[in-house]
């Protein structure tokens, strides 16, 4: 059910450390995707991640904060986890009209379990409610939504590919980048794979994005939602 803290999204999030698209070595992924190097170059997965960390230390105020900022970034799984949190109450007040109007955002891109989730939410609003949720999700369109994230993150990636490649100038093509391994000492990373233009290239990190969030998941039961009376209390 929805108050079984978010297990939708949180069940997407757990496989983000196995992603990578077909013709990937999934092996080397995370080490790649949780680098410092590449984490300065993406603030969508590094606020997300934060996010993620604060929400399991059940510091929730702060996970707010955290999901917001990745919001900025065009990430629709932190804006799915801040609808989720705002639907359930997760140590910030339920508020079901914000809850609707940051799905909707997070469903911009068509990802399955997103629309799903959006439309269960709508269907639980009143004529009234629904009306006040347009209204919210237009505001948070202009400042999150694709639209205007997409180049945010795009400025954030070419800057920092920028200056990773400029201090490796001058070393042989297929020369090998040590990454933190998980239990200490360095992992060896092929530039090659490091510098892949799914990681760096914003269209197809888009397009990455689009391929992974969209794979079938399994299904997760929200249940039936329930009505909240709350005042509604802007977290933006």
């Amino acid at each position: 059910m929805i108050s079984t803290r978010c297990a939708l999204v949180l069940g997407l999030l757990a496989a983000t450390a196995a992603a990578a698209a077909d013709d990937f070595n999934k092996e080397d992924n995370p080490f790649i995707v949780n680098s410092e190097a590449f984490q300065r170059g993406h603030p969508d997965v590094r606020w997300r991640n934060l996010g993620i960390a604060k929400y399991q230390q059940k510091r929730y105020a702060e996970a707010v904060n955290r999901f917001r900022d990745a919001a900025r970034y065009g990430d629709k799984p932190a804006q799915a986890m801040l609808a989720m949190m705002l639907w359930n109450g997760d140590g910030i007040e339920a508020d079901r009209i914000q809850a609707c109007a940051w799905i909707d955002v997070a469903a911009e891109r068509g990802y399955k379990s997103f629309v799903a989730t959006r439309d269960k939410f709508w269907a639980a609003l009143n004529e009234e409610e629904r009306v006040r949720a347009l209204d919210l999700s237009k505001k948070l369109y202009a400042k999150y939504g694709d639209e205007s994230a997409k180049k945010r993150l795009n400025l954030e990636m070419t800057r920092e590919k920028i200056g990773l490649v400029g201090s490796h100038l001058g070393r042989p093509k297929g020369a090998i980048i040590y990454l933190p391994g998980p239990n200490g000492g360095l992992r060896a990373i092929s530039d090659t794979v490091f510098y892949d233009p799914r990681y760096w290239s914003p269209e197809k990190y888009w397009s990455w994005q689009d391929h992974f969030w969209n794979l079938p998941r399994g299904q997760v039961d929200v249940g039936p939602v329930q009505p909240v009376d709350e005042t509604p209390k802007d977290v933006r």
